[in-house]
C-alpha cells in the first residue's frame, strides 16, 4: 500500500493540477490516486449554472496561484464515471502505466477540452500510452469505484477535491503550492493554503458571456477570449443577473450574444444597466450587423459597443480590451477609495465588503473563517503623552507589522476603527488563527515602542479570536461579536495576550 492516498475528481480541475504538479517532480509513484465524483449532477454545463460558474472561477484561482501549469475551460463537462471504471481496469492489468493514461484523461478535457465519456478519447488516451483497448470495466471495478466514493464522503474532507491523506494520519485538502506540498511529503503537517504571492491587480480580467444558443454554439467567440480572460458562462437570464449582484463572480465585462435579430435586445440592455451602472461594469454585444435605428437604441439603453460577429477576431479582442481597460481604471480609483489612508491597510468598509463575500463562500466549501480583532494597549495614554503625530506613526508601525506577520494573499488586515483592526483569516480553523495572533502580538512587542507613563512601558496589543464554519442562514455579524467578546477578555485579563472565543463559558 502506497504511503499516500490522494482523492481526486477527473471532473474536478483542483485535483489536475495536483495531478500536474506531482507528475512533474516525480511524486506519483509515491501515491495512490483513488477517483471519486466531487459532485454526482455535473454530467454537463448544461445541468447547473452554478457548476458553470463555479469551474470557471476554479480554473481563474489555479491560473492565478499556479501559473505554469497549463488549463482552460472546457466547453463541456464529461460524464467521469465510465472513464474512472477504465482507470481502474488499467491499474488491474498494467499498473505501471496507470499514471500516464490518467494524466492522458486529465490532460485530454482540461488542456484540449474534449469530451473524455467518449469512447474514441478514451481509446486514444489507452494508445497514447501504449496500453490495449480491450480493457473489461466490470462490476469488481464497480465496486471499487463505490468503495472509493465512500471512503471519501465519511473522511470529513470538507466534501472536497484533491485530498491527501497520509499512512501517519496527517491531511491535506484542496490543492496548495509546490512548496507545502512537499513540507506535506516530507512529514510536515500543512494546516492550510498558502496562496502564491500574485497582487490582485494582476489577475485576469473576467468576462461574462451570455446567449441564447447552447454553449457550443457560442464556442468560435469563447475560444477567441478563453487565453487572455476569464470566463464565465451562465445559462439563464436569471443566472447572469445574479452574477451581477456576487461579489465573488461579478464580471468586469457582459458580453451579449445575440445571434440573430431580436427586437427585445435594447429592453434586456436597458434591464441589466440596471445591475451594470454603480459597478460600472461595461455592457457589450456581439451578433450580426444591425440597422442603424437598433444600433441607436442599444447605446440609448447602455450599450458600450457593438461588435460584429464576422470581424476578425483580432478587431474583437482590441475592442473588448479597450472596455475592459475602462474598467480596470475605474476599479484602481475604487480600491485607493478602499484603503485607510494613515496605515496603508483595508479600510473598515472594504472589511465588510470581504467578510460577507468569505461568508458565503465558507458557507459552500464548509470550511473555517477565523477573524483575529486587535486593539492596541493603552492608546488613548499614548496620544497624550506623546501627542497625535507620535501616535499615527505608532498606528503605521503596528499596521505594518501585521501585514508582515498574515502574509497570505487571501487574508484581509483591515483599520476597523481608531486603534482597532481586524484580520480575516479564510479556510483558517481556530489553531491556526490562534498561532497568527500570537505571531502578531510577538512582532508588536519586537517593534520596542516606548510608551512611557504608570501604565506600560512599550506599546502591546491585546488580540480576540473567533471561528465559525458559517451555517446556511447565519450572519457574519456573529464572528464579529464573537472576536469582540474575545478581545474584551483578553483586556480584562491584563492587555498582551491572545484569547479565544469560548461558547461554554
Amino acid at each position: 500500500m502506497a504511503d499516500y492516498i490522494v482523492y481526486g475528481d477527473l471532473n474536478c480541475p483542483f485535483s489536475y493540477a495536483l495531478h500536474e504538479l506531482l507528475s512533474s517532480h516525480n511524486l506519483l509513484n509515491k501515491v495512490e490516486w483513488r477517483l471519486v465524483e466531487h459532485t454526482a449532477d455535473v454530467s454537463s454545463y448544461a445541468s447547473a449554472t452554478e457548476s458553470m460558474s463555479e469551474i470557471a472561477s476554479d480554473i481563474f484561482d489555479i491560473r492565478n496561484r499556479i501559473p505554469d501549469i497549463s488549463i482552460t475551460l472546457p466547453p463541456n463537462r464529461s460524464d467521469s464515471y465510465f472513464p474512472s471504471l477504465c482507470v481502474i481496469a488499467v491499474s488491474k492489468t498494467a499498473p505501471g502505466s496507470i499514471s500516464c493514461f490518467r494524466q492522458a484523461l486529465y490532460r485530454n478535457l482540461w488542456i484540449e477540452g474534449k469530451d473524455i465519456s467518449d469512447t474514441p478519447v478514451i481509446f486514444n488516451a489507452l494508445e497514447s500510452c501504449d496500453l490495449t483497448t480491450e480493457i473489461e470495466a466490470d462490476e469488481a471495478c464497480e465496486a471499487i469505484l463505490q468503495d472509493w466514493q465512500t471512503q471519501w464522503e465519511s473522511g470529513n474532507f470538507g466534501m472536497r477535491t484533491p485530498a491527501i491523506q497520509s499512512s501517519d494520519g496527517r491531511r491535506m485538502v484542496g490543492l496548495q503550492n509546490y512548496k507545502n506540498i512537499i513540507e506535506f511529503f516530507q512529514g510536515q503537517t500543512v494546516n492550510s493554503p498558502e496562496n502564491q504571492p500574485t497582487s490582485r491587480q494582476k489577475e485576469r480580467q473576467t468576462i461574462a458571456v451570455f446567449g441564447e444558443d447552447a454553449c457550443h454554439k457560442l464556442w468560435n467567440v469563447l475560444s477567441m477570449l478563453r487565453d487572455n480572460y476569464n470566463l464565465l458562462l451562465p445559462q439563464s437570464w436569471p443566472a447572469l443577473k445574479e452574477q451581477l449582484v456576487s461579489p465573488e463572480q461579478c464580471p468586469d465585462l457582459v458580453l451579449i450574444h445575440q445571434p440573430v435579430k431580436d427586437n427585445n435586445l435594447a429592453e434586456r440592455c436597458l434591464e441589466l444597466n440596471h445591475f451594470l451602472r454603480e459597478k460600472q461594469i461595461p455592457l457589450a454585444c456581439i451578433g450580426p450587423e444591425l440597422d442603424d435605428t437598433l444600433e441607436a437604441s442599444l447605446y440609448d439603453a447602455g450599450t458600450a459597443d457593438y461588435l460584429l460577429e464576422h470581424r476578425n477576431p483580432a478587431i474583437i479582442q482590441a475592442r473588448i480590451g479597450i472596455l475592459l481597460q475602462l474598467k480596470r481604471s475605474h476599479d484602481l480609483l475604487a480600491r485607493a477609495a478602499s484603503i485607510d489612508n494613515l496605515t496603508q491597510v483595508y479600510n473598515r468598509r472594504e472589511f465588510e465588503r470581504t467578510l460577507e463575500m468569505e461568508w458565503r463562500r465558507s458557507q459552500r466549501s464548509k470550511q473555517s473563517l477565523s477573524l483575529i480583532l486587535l486593539d492596541i494597549d493603552y492608546f488613548k495614554a499614548y496620544n497624550d503623552h506623546y501627542g497625535h503625530l507620535n501616535g499615527d506613526n505608532c498606528l503605521r508601525q503596528v499596521a505594518k507589522a501585521i501585514k508582515d506577520s498574515a502574509r497570505r494573499v487571501q487574508d484581509i488586515v483591515s483599520r476597523y476603527g481608531g486603534e482597532e483592526f481586524c484580520i480575516l483569516l479564510p479556510e483558517t480553523d481556530l489553531a491556526g488563527a490562534q498561532k497568527l495572533a500570537e505571531n502578531i502580538r510577538d512582532n508588536i512587542n519586537r517593534l520596542e515602542i516606548p510608551h512611557t507613563g504608570e501604565l506600560a512601558d512599550k506599546v502591546t496589543a491585546s488580540l480576540g479570536i473567533s471561528t465559525l464554519i458559517p451555517a446556511n442562514g447565519s450572519s457574519p455579524r456573529a464572528l464579529i461579536e464573537q472576536a469582540d467578546q474575545a478581545l474584551y477578555k483578553a483586556k480584562s485579563a491584563g492587555r498582551n495576550q491572545v484569547m479565544i472565543f469560548n461558547q461554554r463559558r
